[in-house]
């Protein structure tokens, strides 16, 4: 009973296995071994389906398998993948039903692995009845379901009989799971900034446009610092980014968040200098949003649109702006992290208010009907042909 619930529990791995696990290369395929003593230390055991064997790896494992050289039958098929075992299952369960049973997921050039064995004389035929120690019998198969007769007849023959399934490659495609490194800051194109109490985040590096020059993007490389604020709680970020071209040394932003209101911190205007010598700043603005940027304290602000900065043809221009002041670290790591954002889109947004307008006109033309409805009058008199006829004056 032991031995049949563990042969239950490998094709059981082998229909999970189908579903969940992306296919490996082509020189990767399933590798089914049974056969051999039952009481081997190398039974079939938990199996891994997302487990990839080199082929060094299982050179060793038959090795050690087949270290008294007992006769092996290999079985190979062109094209071999694990959904061809879990759609010929039941066939298979009749030939490894109480033998010992291994299954590897994914063996690199196996084929070529068992083919190697140094100690075993091969032979390729496809009507052999019987096979001795040492020897190796590779039978090409095209269809699975001729295993249970042809191993039945061999084993019957030969007790020691070890027996694998293998193919020479898989040709399902899909693409297979690859752990990706993280990229640096410097090769991301996020612009990120955290500084003692503000933390700042754009999709896209900050864009410039100074009046006579063209659009410039900000670098990513830049000095961060803060200072307070002309009010308690208040601070300033101050930015400054290395010069664009060869009139311009260092472009300076300080972004003012101010507390207008209690509890709530306020971005309305950041200040825009550059410098063309190396202590006196130049050009020297203030930028202002038309977009209220309001969000209060221990939590973020978003907006998804470009919100601009502007004063004349001076523009400052984020992408998909982030922002929070005193931002918590995460637990894990001393990163820090956002936390709820408060967004820049209002509750009543244009489909909202489409769909109340689309409403209120199918609402009215429904009272309108229902008032007509209701205001039909049916006749309440009627002719008698035995009887006087009906008038109806003009008052009527």
């Amino acid at each position: 009973m032991t031995r049949f619930r563990s042969i239950f529990y490998l094709f059981l791995v082998l229909t999970i296995a189908f579903e969940i696990l992306p296919s490996h290369a082509d020189n990767a395929v399933p590798v089914l071994l049974w056969g051999g003593s039952v009481n081997s230390d190398l039974a079939i055991s938990a199996v891994n389906p997302f487990l990839k064997t080199t082929s060094e790896e299982f050179d060793l494992f038959l090795r050690k398998k087949l270290e008294n050289s007992p006769p092996v039958l290999l079985y190979v098929k062109d094209n071999l993948c694990i959904e061809d075992l879990v759609q010929h299952k039941e066939h298979l369960q009749k030939v490894v039903t109480g033998d010992s049973l291994r299954y590897f997921p994914a063996v690199e050039k196996a084929v070529n692995t068992v083919e190697d064995l140094p100690s075993y004389n091969q032979t390729y035929n496809d009507y052999v009845d019987s096979v001795s120690d040492g020897q190796l019998l590779i039978v090409p198969i095209s269809n699975l379901d001729i295993i249970p007769e042809t191993y039945k007849t061999i084993k019957d023959s030969s007790p020691n009989l070890i027996a694998l399934l293998t193919g020479k490659s898989c040709s399902y495609r899909r693409s297979e799971r690859i752990k990706r490194d993280t990229p640096g800051k410097d090769a991301s194109k996020h612009f990120i900034v955290s500084s003692n109490r503000v933390l700042l985040y754009s999709s896209q590096p900050l864009s410039l446009k100074i009046e006579g020059k063209d659009e410039i993007q900000l670098p990513l490389k830049l000095t961060a610092s803060d200072e307070p604020g002309t009010k308690k709680s208040s601070a300033n970020l101050i930015l400054l980014f290395n010069g664009t071209d060869a009139n311009i040394l260092k472009h300076k932003l300080v972004f003012m968040f101010e507390v207008k209101t209690a509890g709530y911190y306020t971005l309305k205007t950041i200040n825009y200098s550059y410098y063309t010598s190396k202590n006196t700043p130049d050009n020297e603005q203030s930028l202002t949003t038309n977009i209220d940027i309001v969000f209060p304290f221990k939590f973020s602000y978003h907006c998804s649109q470009n919100v601009m900065f502007k004063k004349g043809s001076t523009v400052l221009k984020i992408a998909d702006l982030q922002v929070q002041l005193d931002a918590q670290q995460n637990i894990n790591n001393s990163t820090k992290a956002f936390s709820d954002a408060y967004d820049c889109v209002g509750f009543t947004t244009i489909p909202i208010w489409t769909g109340i307008f689309v409403t209120a006109i199918l609402a009215l033309i429904m009272i309108w009907g229902l008032a007509m409805i209701i205001d039909i009058r049916t006749m309440d008199r009627f002719d008698d042909p035995k009887g006087k006829a009906i008038t109806v004056s003009a008052q009527e």
